[in-house]
């Protein structure tokens, strides 16, 4: 107990340090001293980093590309226009919803609030469909889920501007578009799909390339701890792995980190190494490291020792309800009485187009071997049976361009720490594709979508400031363009 109180606040001083580095954590990992912080930061407790406008809905058509079917949803949506100034012609700055429950529109903690000050901009942001509150016909049916496609979901961001437009009387008003991780794919393919409806984009760890057998993601979390903190990664695995040798083993160590009991066990080892690479991935690497390599925890270590450690971090990082969220257990994923539908709609996503899959590398892996692309195939086929059984990545990264797109006018930023770096660009790709990579410690996913901070590293000050030249090239581009017409 005392161990586990020290390891506690240990976790929550290191996170009041840091939790500039923690932004748009996945709902699954907002129910501890993470989410805690950073929701006390927020106005009002609104969410990371939005306002606490009131949301609003828009018709949109299910299925944009049938030609019988004519059904609409309503689809949410949140504005912030105290900052806009019409009469100037302030822009449109246009946020894309992702993966999950969209709770507001940009707030004072995020950058593109931030660059609303300075623009005078009008700030929008679309809950992406099938997340959060809108559901087509308002179900994860397998059947119903074939309309979640990246081309819906692309024609929403499109339709929804001419609407948007017309209604708020924006006029001639530039539309700029920001998007993290998924949605940052989404502002890429979305600039190459509609380039005419926006100046252009900032594409923040975005992952355009759509690698299947994504062993390169537990490289990098490898590769970003260290030699020390890898060796009691893979010492915490082990231990686990010869814990859940027998029925009973496995059923204490789901009990360590509040599973369900009727998880497969390759779920187990897929949740645990999603805890220590989400750790790496959201700026925490140092909390991680420092939770299960100190004096505490060192070579003479008993096995106990090292996944009460482990268990004890993760659960008081992401809250006790990480595991159990309906993210994880393929059984749960599958019974219509039990899912998840935000879990559900991601899951779709990746096994039917984005796949993304996280498998264990052949040399040095992290974690377990049996979370491997079989794994996540197998899953596919428990959760959506035909409907899904195997991913179209090949013709989307064809149609994209993957990690060499060919879109106009997109900035993509990454960071060192972030192991989806490797399913980003990787270089300038042209001109008006640039690129930059913030190298620093502690610097994870989608770092730059939280407001600029006077603590932050250098290096995230400079690539906020190489985005911000292009920002303003590219409004004024677009500002030409119209006096030209």
């Amino acid at each position: 107990m005392i161990y586990g109180f020290i390891v506690a606040v240990f976790v929550v001083l290191a996170l009041l340090q840091s939790t500039h580095a923690l932004v748009d954590l996945p709902e699954r990992a907002r129910g501890g001293r993470a989410a805690l912080v950073l929701k006390q930061r927020t106005v009002g407790g609104a969410g990371v980093g939005a306002t606490e406008s009131a949301p609003l809905y828009w018709t949109s058509k299910q299925d944009h590309f049938s030609t019988s079917n004519n059904a609409t949803f309503q689809q949410k949506y949140f504005v912030d226009a105290s900052l806009w100034d019409s009469a100037s012609g302030g822009p449109v700055f246009f946020e894309i919803g992702g993966e999950g429950t969209l709770s507001g529109a940009p707030g004072k903690w995020s950058y593109i609030y931030t660059l609303a000050q300075q623009y005078k901009a009008i700030v929008v942001a679309l809950e992406h469909r099938f997340y959060g509150d809108s559901f087509p016909n308002g179900n994860s049916n397998s059947d119903n889920l074939e309309l979640l496609t990246v081309e819906n979901a692309l024609a929403d961001l499109a339709q929804f501007t001419k609407w948007f437009t017309a209604q708020y009387k924006t006029g001639t008003a530039s539309w700029f578009v920001f998007g993290g991780s998924y949605p940052g794919a989404l502002s890429s393919w979305y600039r190459q799909s509609y380039p005419d409806l926006s100046a252009g984009s900032l594409s923040s760890s975005g992952v355009v390339n759509c690698i299947v057998d994504y062993y390169q993601f537990d490289q990098s979390v490898s590769a970003a701890v260290g030699n020390s903190c890898a060796d009691q990664v893979k010492r915490i695995n082990a231990a686990f792995e010869k814990k859940s040798e027998t029925p009973e083993g496995f059923s204490e160590a789901l009990g360590m980190f509040h599973c369900e009991k009727d998880m497969w066990k390759e779920d187990l080892f897929y949740m645990m190494a999603d805890s220590w690479s989400m750790a790496v991935q959201y700026g925490g690497k140092t909390q991680l490291c420092g939770a299960i390599d100190n004096d505490t925890i060192n070579s003479n270590s008993s096995d106990d020792d090292l996944m009460n450690a482990f268990s004890t971090f993760s659960n008081n990082f992401w809250g006790g309800s990480f595991c159990a969220g309906g993210f994880y257990n393929t059984n749960q994923l599958s019974d219509p009485a039990r899912w998840e539908p935000n879990s559900r709609s991601w899951r779709w996503q990746t096994c039917k187009e984005v796949s993304y899959f996280n498998t264990a590398p052949a040399q040095g892996s992290l974690r377990s071997k049996i979370v491997d692309l079989d794994y996540h195939l197998r899953q596919c086929k428990s959760m959506f049976g035909n409907h899904a059984m195997f991913p179209t990545s090949a013709a989307i990264n064809k149609k994209f361009g993957a990690d060499e797109p060919f879109a106009h006018n997109v900035f993509y930023s990454d960071f060192s720490d972030d192991p989806w770096q490797r399913a980003s660009v990787n270089y300038p790709v042209s001109s008006d594709q640039p690129y930059f990579l913030t190298v620093c410690e502690d610097c994870g996913h989608c770092k730059d979508f939280s407001a600029p901070d006077p603590n932050e590293p250098t290096q995230v000050t400079r690539g906020r400031q190489e985005f911000e030249k292009y920002l303003a090239k590219w409004l004024q581009e677009a500002e030409s363009k119209k006096k030209e017409k």
